[in-house]
C-alpha cells in the first residue's frame, strides 16, 4: 500500500489540510500504517502535480493561510483502480524470526527473556487495540464503518494468536520439549 492511496482515500471521504489528515492517520490506521507529517506534505505534493488532489488556500487574517486539499476526479478514478486491483504478495520479513530461527546461540535464560519481552510487547499492542475497539466498537452500523473497522480485529486478531504462540514457546523451551507441534 502507498501513502498516496491512503491520503486519496481520506480525501474521499472529505476534504482536509495536512493537519487534519495527520489526525486522521493517527486516529484510525496509525496501528498498521503510520505516516509523519513531513511524509504527508511530500506526498500531497506529488498528489497535486498527478492533478490527483486540487488545493484551496484559504487565507486567514490572524494565523498562516490554511490549504484544503480536495480529490480531483482523476484522483477518485486512481483509487477506485486501486483499491480494486489485487496486490502482488508481500514480502515477510520479521526480525524477531531471525532471532528465533538462531535462538540456539543463546541461553535457555537469555532465549526466554527474549520471549518475554516480546510477550510484553504484544500484551501492550493488544491493550492498546482492545482500548480503541472498545472506544469505537458502538459508534455507528454501516457498512463504512464496519470495512474500517476490519484491520483493527485483524490486529487484535494476530498480536492474540502471537501471545498465545510465544506462551506456548516458552512453556516448550522450560519443559525441554523440543518436538513440533501439528500445525492444522
Amino acid at each position: 500500500m502507498s501513502l498516496k492511496h491512503a491520503i486519496l482515500g481520506f480525501l474521499a471521504f472529505d476534504s482536509s489540510s495536512g493537519y487534519d489528515l495527520k489526525k486522521a492517520f493517527d486516529g484510525s490506521v496509525q496501528h498498521f500504517w503510520p505516516a509523519n507529517q513531513s511524509q504527508i506534505y511530500r506526498t500531497l505534493a506529488k498528489l497535486k502535480e498527478e492533478g490527483l488532489v486540487d488545493l484551496e488556500v484559504v487565507e486567514r487574517e490572524q494565523r498562516l493561510d490554511m490549504k484544503i486539499y480536495h480529490i480531483t476526479d482523476m484522483g477518485s478514478e486512481e483509487l477506485h483502480r486501486w483499491l480494486s486491483t489485487p496486490l502482488p504478495p508481500q514480502v515477510f520479513r520479521e526480525p524477531f524470526m531471525i532471532q528465533i530461527f538462531f535462538g540456539s546461540k543463546l541461553t535457555d535464560e537469555e532465549f526466554e527473556e527474549l520471549l518475554q519481552h516480546e510477550i510484553r510487547a504484544a500484551e501492550e499492542i493488544l491493550a492498546v487495540y482492545n482500548l480503541m475497539y472498545e472506544n469505537i466498537k458502538s459508534r455507528e452500523d454501516s457498512r463504512a464503518f464496519f470495512l474500517s473497522m476490519l484491520p483493527l480485529e485483524y490486529g487484535i486478531r494476530n498480536n492474540q494468536s502471537l501471545l498465545e504462540w510465544l506462551k506456548s514457546v516458552v512453556e516448550r523451551v522450560r519443559s525441554e520439549d523440543y518436538s513440533l507441534k501439528e500445525l492444522k
